[in-house]
């Protein structure tokens, strides 16, 4: 070849090369939205399809966002199973063995195949009582229609049909008072019995394959505007989010319930692996397999199972999904601790905890319900947790591999009840990770101004993120370079131990608020020099979300905190930005209000409250009766902060001194809260005034009525204390009303 020619090769070549880079679309986000705020309620299933990107493009991403809003009936009142399932069309087709009629009365889906059928030609009178003749009387008898199926290749077919009138039955003759006198029988002109012939339906194996699943809140208090996004990860399902695919959204629910809107966010580029095959192994279906019962143990649906496994399938993981529901023995398996164990092979190798002891710490706090109380996997308003099993040194390609699953030993013996556990399993094949060396930014949790995750934002240092090795070599080291966008960036040096697929949550340092002229309401994290040394994929180490800023209040104000009767649950505390407490309450009482001057410096704070027993300073279902805190001005009148009394195991609020971020000011609206709620009676009406002010408190009842009233005068944070325990359970509005604001609450009440 001369010169010319290896250089026409060349430059073509790079042509070539640089236009697969330019249209490779790396970071290319593909949305589509396949429920748009349906309506779901009483045990419903939603079903429809999903026009996803075709077969042949990566994504180093897949994303669902799962929102719950409130339909225009409003949300339910209870906590209900939502599962999320793509129907898997297998192209693979089985039979099973049925039973064809040679005739069926009606057709459709409220057919009859009687054994016998009796009909005549005829038209046919039936007798009846006339009670205001006080005689006999009879009208023409209604009419039928009787299918034929004698097709003997299609047996269904409907081949003739006749019209018939009815037959073999009585006419009554009926005497004065409408007594029987005498009977004429009428006999039939079509006498058929029915002949039935065996035949196969065959019908192509459709899997449900979980995507998500979340609890549905204590949604009483919730307005029709009330929304709730959570987003699940799905990367690795990609094989079956190709071309059209039915998916279908199932509310477990007995009563009127939520709006569902499910978003695919697919996001092209490189992913951690390339997933290959998605099989289920187990999967309940939403009335769960049975915990407890002798005589259908949960032993008969998770039996162990043999799957293939291809010579490309080089890496594969256990994707499992398990919730408890019911309130056996001991409260099983909803309120139990149990676990389950997964062997390969025969052999053990994993076994996991099936509970979830966080649930005082909900995104969605002040449910109207028992939101705090922990559960089997789940709390209510949030997700079942996902557990992913790493199962990639058992498994030989071209070989195959046995699964099996337990769970610990029980028997239910409370009558009326079925515990059981809603469970989806899959396996998911993949090939060989994508890179040797890579580290990924996986979340960053705080700051963010998702509602998601309200309980640690906003703050004012100490960002939390979450890195992820996406590389097949363990991560021990990384950089992990932060900041708002505008200000000087921070650098914090991580050290540890991550194997392929783990991450991590970090919390890193301080954060640089001086460059206050150009900053912008963004934060960004990227991650680098993973084990001091190159990135292999850059595309996954950054990431950035819009932040509220935390709130700048004056060097000096008055911490009031008022206990409840469960005073040795409770504690409080101020801390700086290195961790180190600034103020800490001494010996508490009960029912007692605490007022404690706090005088600060310049930096960032940490206000926490902590309450042992999980269920705040309010709550509905205990007696420890009802606490509150607040931030209140040092100098005059007015409140700084109202925080919420039902805030289950403990909150955190940042918030600085002497930092030109946020104005510091007083709470420029009118608040209040009423608690508990729902309430056996006892109500504690808080408002919160941004200054004093006279005005009146009235209760009223569902239709209106006026049902309590009470007057309070010159005063920026009344308190009012009532019990209405004498009224019947129900719907109730407390409105309080001053010349500058009118607020309205709704109250639940459930005397005992």
């Amino acid at each position: 070849m001369n010169k010319k020619l290896q250089f026409r090769s060349l430059l073509v070549t790079l042509l070539v090369f640089t236009s697969a880079l330019s249209f490779a679309g790396e970071g290319d986000t593909t949305k589509i939205r396949v429920h748009d705020a349906v309506h779901m309620n009483w045990w419903g299933e939603y079903k429809t399809w999903g026009v996803f990107p075709p077969a042949g493009t990566n994504y180093r991403r897949i994303n669902l966002d799962f929102t719950l809003g409130c339909p225009p009936t409003g949300c339910s009142d209870w906590d209900y199973t939502v599962q999320v399932e793509a129907l898997h069309h297998t192209g693979n087709f089985d039979s099973t063995l049925l039973q064809a009629p040679f005739y069926t009365i009606g057709t459709g889906s409220g057919s009859t195949s009687p054994d016998t059928v009796y009909g005549n030609q005829d038209p046919v009178y039936v007798t009846f009582f006339d009670s205001v003749a006080n005689a006999t009387d009879s009208t023409l008898a209604s009419t039928f229609w009787i299918y034929l199926h004698s097709d003997l290749v299609d047996v269904l077919l409907v081949t003739d049909s006749i019209l018939a009138y009815p037959g073999n039955f009585y006419n009554y003759t009926y005497g004065p008072g409408g007594i029987i006198t005498d009977s004429v029988y009428v006999g039939a002109f079509y006498i058929l019995p029915n002949v039935f012939t065996p035949y196969y339906n065959v019908f192509e194996v459709v899997e449900r394959i979980e995507l998500a699943r979340v609890i549905t809140p204590y949604g009483g208090y919730y307005n029709t505007s009330w929304s709730n996004t959570i987003q699940f990860d799905i990367t690795d399902l990609a094989p079956i989010l190709q071309d059209s695919v039915e998916i279908r959204a199932f509310y477990g629910g007995w009563s009127d319930g939520f709006a569902i809107t499910l978003d695919f966010e697919f996001i092209e580029g490189t992913p951690p692996r390339i997933p290959i095959q998605v099989r289920n192994v187990y999967s309940s279906g939403p009335g769960g397999f049975p915990y407890g019962n002798a005589g259908n143990p949960i032993e008969n649906y998770l039996f162990a199972k043999t799957f293939s496994i291809g010579a490309n399938e080089t890496n594969a993981m256990l994707r499992v999904i398990p919730t408890g529901h019911g309130a056996g023995t001991a409260n099983c398996a909803e309120f139990c601790n149990r676990n389950y164990r997964i062997k390969l092979d025969g052999t053990q190798h994993f076994q996991q905890a099936i509970w979830r002891n966080d649930c005082g710490l909900n995104h969605l706090i002040h449910q109207a319900g028992t939101w705090i109380y922990d559960r089997a996997n789940w709390c209510p308003g949030d997700k079942g947790n996902i557990f992913l099993h790493e199962i990639t040194p058992m498994i030989t390609p071209g070989s195959s591999i046995s699964v099996d699953m337990d769970v610990d030993a029980y028997t239910n013996s409370v009558g009326g009840q079925n515990p059981n556990y809603i469970l989806a399993t899959q396996l998911i094949t993949c090939a060989n990770p994508s890179f040797t060396t890579d580290a990924s930014m996986e979340a960053i949790i705080a700051p963010n101004n998702d509602f998601y995750y309200n309980r640690f934002n906003p703050i004012c240092n100490n960002p939390i993120v979450v890195i992820k090795n996406t590389g097949s070599s363990a991560l021990t080291s990384a950089i992990i370079t932060y900041g708002i966008k505008g200000a000087t960036p921070s650098v914090y040096n991580w050290t540890g131990s991550l194997e392929f697929n783990q991450s991590e949550q970090v919390q890193l340092g301080t954060i640089d608020w001086n460059s206050t002229t150009n900053m912008s309401d963004q934060f960004y994290a990227y991650v680098s020099n993973p084990n001091s040394t190159t990135d292999q994929y850059a595309y996954n180490d950054t990431m950035s979300n819009y932040i509220n800023f935390p709130k700048e209040y004056p060097s000096s104000f008055v911490i009031l905190f008022k206990t409840n009767t469960a005073y040795y649950e409770s504690s409080y505390n101020v801390k700086d930005d290195q961790g180190n407490v600034i103020f800490s309450n001494g010996v508490l009482a009960a029912n007692t209000i605490y007022r404690d001057t706090v005088v600060l410096a310049p930096g960032c704070y940490t206000f926490n409250v902590n309450d042992s027993g999980k269920d705040g300073l309010s709550f509905f279902a205990n007696n420890d009766g009802t606490g509150y805190s607040r931030f209140v001005n040092a100098f005059g009148p007015g409140v700084l902060k109202f925080f919420e009394a039902d805030f289950g195991t403990r909150f955190s609020h940042q918030f600085t001194i002497g930092y030109v971020l946020n104005t510091p000011e007083i709470e420029s609206q009118s608040q209040m809260n009423v608690f508990p709620n729902p309430s056996s009676g006892l109500v504690t009406i808080d408002l919160v005034l941004p200054k004093a002010e006279t005005g009146t408190v009235e209760i009223f009842n569902a239709v209106g009525q006026v049902i309590y009233t009470e007057k309070f005068e010159n005063s920026d944070n009344p308190v009012i204390t009532t019990n209405l325990s004498h009224l019947p359970s129900g719907i109730y509005f407390v409105t309080a009303t001053t010349s500058e604001s009118r607020i309205t609450k709704r109250l639940v009440l459930q005397p005992e």
